[in-house]
């Protein structure tokens, strides 16, 4: 009998340790799918024919929807 409650009790603190990791792993889950379907969402309301971008590209330090000066700055010559 002491051996069996012993055995309980092990597995009693196994699941407390091992219980918020499990519920951290479905709510990674949950999210994963919701980011799922929201892409899929986005490809089905896509016009067809045009091509998707997934987000701002970075190019020569600029944002591709950042308006860049048209002259570069010079640097001050001090004499």
């Amino acid at each position: 009998m002491n051996t069996f409650v012993s055995y309980i009790a092990v597995l009693g603190i196994l699941a407390l340790v091992g219980l918020p990791s499990f519920i951290g792993h479905l709510r990674d889950r949950a999210i994963d799918r919701q980011l799922r379907d929201a892409e899929r969402g986005m490809a089905r309301t896509a016009e067809p024919g045009k091509i998707q971008t997934k987000g701002p590209r970075a190019t020569c330090g600029h944002l591709s929807g950042q308006i860049s000066p048209s002259k570069p700055a010079q640097p001050s010559i001090a004499t």
